[in-house]
């Protein structure tokens, strides 16, 4: 099972097109919990993958400060060690395309994934993005009707122009630091992602407010509480580094 995980995570479908240095990798603990990985941010996933309900995803944990997790962030082999350390366990297993963990010593058996063990498409039922990383959100979220959606949202600005899509520009900002392995890269990497959070969770809330379509409007307010809390677990750590400065 954590094998077809790591290959369903891995496939082309499973990541915006042209991240750099964007991929997952899966581990197996003692007690055979499934957990996994990826190399952008804390709790981030590309919209649209979904995570069995099985499956642990590793920056996901709130019983982790946001602070430590963001240690982790573009390293995902110590972000697997790092939880299993906190949890009090050990890793069986870490499994991950031969790309990205070929010559790596992940301190556990290593079960490399070739080209032809990842699938045109990583598409799988369970959790979405809000329901892994924010599941009382997502539960609240669930439970509205769609008459009172809108009562979910803070009033509209009076001026209805769209805010300026700036995602191109601070996207690039928040892949640039993964092309360097300069010690301190995920600093500017969270720093970025802080900032095309909150951006994205502008953007969210502008087409929650203004969809013609009930279920755009739900799915824009789930974005809009993902970005959300993307933001403020990243302004949490910031300001947790910069306190111990």
């Amino acid at each position: 099972m954590a094998r077809r995980i790591a290959a369903a995570l891995n496939a082309p479908d499973m990541s915006r097109p042209n991240d750099i240095g964007f991929f997952w990798l899966v581990a197996l603990t003692a007690d055979d919990t499934i957990v996994v990985a990826n190399s952008y941010g804390i709790a981030y996933m590309p919209d649209g993958v979904n995570l069995p309900e099985q499956v642990k995803m590793v920056s996901a944990d709130t019983a982790i400060p946001a602070a430590e997790r963001a240690r982790w962030a573009t390293y995902p082999v110590a972000a697997l060690t790092a939880w299993a350390q906190a949890h009090e366990t050990t890793l069986r297993a870490v499994i991950g395309t031969t790309t990205h963990l070929e010559g790596i010593d992940p301190g556990a058996h290593k079960i490399l994934l070739d080209d032809d063990d990842i699938p045109p498409s990583g598409k799988m039922t369970g959790r979405d993005r809000l329901q892994v990383s924010f599941p009382d959100a997502a539960t609240k979220l669930a439970a509205v009707k769609d008459p009172d959606l809108i009562a979910q949202l803070p009033p509209a600005q009076a001026d209805s122009t769209p805010p300026a899509n700036e995602t191109f520009t601070l996207w690039f900002d928040v892949m640039q630091p993964l092309m360097s392995a300069a010690t301190g890269r995920e600093i500017a990497h969270l720093n970025a992602f802080a900032l095309f959070a909150a951006h994205s969770a502008d953007l969210a809330l502008y087409r929650a407010h203004n969809a013609a379509e009930t279920a755009d409007q739900r799915a824009a307010i789930a974005d809009w509480l993902y970005w959300l809390h993307q933001y403020d677990l990243l302004t949490e750590a910031q300001a947790d580094v910069t306190a111990k400065a």
